[in-house]
């Protein structure tokens, strides 16, 4: 939500810049207009309208604008605006989700600006770069970037800048569940920017938004109050809307049902014309069905809770509807620019022939008969070399498709079966609230906490390219967060401890793990901790390697280790105990581990699951 705040901002910047173009929007038309303007005039135009291009989806008008700004900056030898120019090619591949050039084109960027006192640019582009690692969610090297930025303003005294890297970092905080620090970084960047005279109720939206993520719900509604005034106050739709749209939620944590459902209502509202229809209505109607869930009307929250899945839908074609224009318009810009090379390379062919004839046309009639032999030869040869390359090129073509489209089928599977195991939880939940025995309403819930376990498993692998492996320490955090909400705990009376070295884990193991991680954290949840003032819990995933080139992963070892009253040892070695025992032990066999059980100041559970081999994986 807070990369959309930036991303319309940014828009209504450019909408006012191209008001007065609405009809003349061509490349052509464009150049046109800027023939005899300017170098530094040409240069900023072109990047305008590169940027209005690109929103419009019109990747290829985008190109051609930024190589001509390229030319112009080039030929005037103007390191500075070369590098913008560059910064903007990175902001286009961004938008079209090409990372890794973006990255190329943020680091030629820096590149020329070496012996130039351009520190304001240069803060921009170490920003950029944080932000394009923050959108791969490659945390460490966003925020190794966010501090280059940070320490450079900080050094030549560029207060605003400095404000804009807080605020990245209180967003990345945020992201990973670190209340304090990103509240710390967004209090930092508004002071700044109330000191500077800047508007910052945009940053302090966000802080609204951090608030309700740090459990503070109360300074969360206060700061959603005062950007309501403020928006009211100077007109600010946007800002308006985006507060009926997240207001709702820190008000289901007040238990202010009727309230929330009202501002709730006024954002669907604002949603007609609104920026990204689809996305804030699949939001709202997620909200709605939450709101009658806690009310008890069923019925209603399943109905609403259909029409957030048709806006899901709705949004992943229209995102696949654009990408599918992106793509085509980056097919005509190289088409065009093919045009362009292969007319030089014809002109350039020509004068050299020309050039040879003006030599000596008595050299010329002597050789024509070799000539025109050779000529003959080479149009075989680059017949023959055609022929190939358009074989090869269509071959690589087809297996280029046909990898995009198994891995969009494998990303839809897992999207289907994380929507499937979503409707399972939903009705398992359902159920539960009309059962009145209670062991089989405990029974119910138990079963749905392990689909859950299951489904957060495939949202990780369809919200990402990697179909075999996911982010087991990411994984492993929420499913925590997540059961320790659903019984009731309170985060800020509740010490953790989670070491897990293991960062990335095959999906057949994090499965298992998840469903063992679950049981033992349920059990911890439920019985551990009755007679326990402060209750701690530790989860430890260490991983030993070896150099062995045969071994796959390494050894695991998971250690879960409670403060409790400890567990009945003779119990748990009974082969009819529980089936949540019952379920550990059969999923720890499946593993191929060794589980180990004991008493430690509580309970104790180790898992150490060996190396697997490349002869056990074939």
């Amino acid at each position: 939500m807070k990369w959309l705040f930036l991303l319309w901002a940014s828009f209504l910047v450019r909408q006012s810049t191209y008001a007065q173009l609405t009809a003349l929007t061509a490349f052509d038309s464009l150049k046109a207009q800027l023939a005899h303007k300017p170098d530094t005039i040409r240069i900023a135009e072109y990047q305008d309208f590169a940027d209005e291009m690109t929103r419009r989806g019109r990747v290829g008008d985008s190109q051609q604008a930024l190589n001509e700004a390229l030319s112009i900056a080039e030929n005037a030898k103007n390191e500075k605006y070369i590098s913008r120019v560059y910064i903007t090619f990175g902001r286009l591949e961004i938008d079209q989700g090409n990372f890794a050039q973006a990255l190329n084109y943020f680091q030629k960027a820096l590149d020329y600006l070496k012996g130039i006192p351009a520190v304001k640019q240069r803060v921009n582009i170490m920003s950029r770069i944080g932000q394009t690692y923050f959108l791969v969610n490659d945390l460490k090297q966003a925020e190794y970037y966010y501090g280059l930025a940070l320490k450079m303003a900080e050094q030549n005294k560029l207060d605003v800048l400095k404000a804009d890297v807080y605020s990245e970092l209180a967003n990345l905080e945020d992201s990973r569940h670190n209340s304090d620090k990103a509240l710390d970084y967004n209090k930092k960047a508004v002071e700044i920017y109330k000191a500077n005279g800047e508007d910052y109720m945009w940053i302090y939206f966000n802080r609204a938004i951090e608030f309700k993520n740090a459990g503070l719900y109360k300074e969360s509604e206060k700061i959603y109050r005062e950007c309501l005034e403020y928006a009211e106050k100077n007109k600010d739709e946007y800002l308006k809307g985006y507060v009926y749209v997240n207001l709702p939620n820190t008000l289901i944590f007040l238990d202010r049902l009727d309230e929330a459902e009202d501002y709730a209502k006024l954002a669907l509202k604002w949603a007609e014309t609104g920026p990204e229809q689809h996305k804030i209505k699949e939001e709202i109607f997620d909200i709605l069905t939450r709101i009658y869930e806690k009310r008890g009307k069923y019925d209603q929250a399943l109905a609403y809770s259909r029409r957030k899945a048709v806006y899901h839908d709705s949004t992943l074609n229209a995102e696949k509807n654009r990408q599918l224009i992106m793509a085509e318009s980056r097919y005509q810009a190289r088409e065009k620019e093919n045009q362009i090379r292969k007319l030089d390379e014809e002109n350039s062919r020509k004068a050299q022939q020309l050039a040879w004839l003006s030599g000596g046309l008595t050299i010329v009639v002597a050789l024509l008969g070799i000539l025109l032999w050779q000529y003959r030869t080479i149009q075989k040869t680059n017949g023959r070399l055609t022929k190939s390359n358009r074989v090869i090129s269509e071959s690589n073509e087809k297996i280029t498709e046909q990898s995009r489209q198994l891995k969009n089928l494998l990303r839809e599977l897992n999207h289907r079966v994380k929507n499937n195991l979503a409707i399972v939880s939903s009705l398992l939940r359902l159920q539960s609230k009309r059962l009145e025995d209670e062991s089989a309403v405990q029974a119910v819930r138990a079963g749905q906490q392990r689909v859950e376990a299951m489904a957060l498993i495939h949202q990780r692998l369809y919200m990402t390219d990697n179909v075999s492996s996911i982010n087991i320490r990411e994984y492993i955090t929420d499913l925590f967060n997540g059961l320790l909400i659903a019984y009731g705990y309170d985060k800020n009376s509740f010490d953790r401890e989670l070491l897990i070295e293991q960062e990335e884990l095959d999906v057949d193991l994090s499965i298992l793990l998840g469903l063992i991680l679950n049981e033992i954290l349920t059990n911890a949840f439920k019985y551990a901790y009755e007679n326990v003032s402060r209750p701690f819990l530790r989860i430890r995933l260490s991983a030993d390697y070896t150099e062995d080139p045969n071994v796959v992963r390494p050894r695991l070892t998971l250690e879960v280790q409670d403060n409790g009253s400890g567990i009945d040892l003779q119990r748990w070695e009974r082969p009819n105990n529980s089936f949540g025992q019952r379920l550990i032990k059969s999923l720890s066999e499946q593993t191929g581990g060794q589980l180990e059980v004991s008493n430690r100041n509580g309970t104790c559970y180790r898992l150490v699951i060996p190396p697997l081999y490349l002869s056990e994986a074939a």
